[in-house]
């Protein structure tokens, strides 16, 4: 059954949590953890378009440039 306070909420104040995180599968996890650990620990920059081919090709997952962008930003600058 569906929640339809929580759909009307999301209406009104958009969908709260992230994208990125949120699509990451089971399978991909092992990769996403290092690809994570790369930008933090290792301070490398990694390519937004890059990353979403990878993620698209080898485990099935979508997600667009901007938000890989913007998610890697946000990761990198703490």
């Amino acid at each position: 059954m569906t929640d339809i306070d929580k759909l009307l909420q999301q209406a009104e104040y958009g969908r709260k949590g992230n994208l990125v995180e949120s699509r990451i599968t089971p399978e991909a996890t092992e990769f996403w953890d290092a690809v994570k650990k790369r930008i933090t620990v290792d301070k490398v920059k990694l390519k937004p378009y890059t990353l979403c081919r990878i993620l698209e090709d080898e485990y099935s997952i979508k997600i667009s440039e901007t938000a890989m962008h913007s998610y890697l930003r946000k990761l990198s600058n703490g």
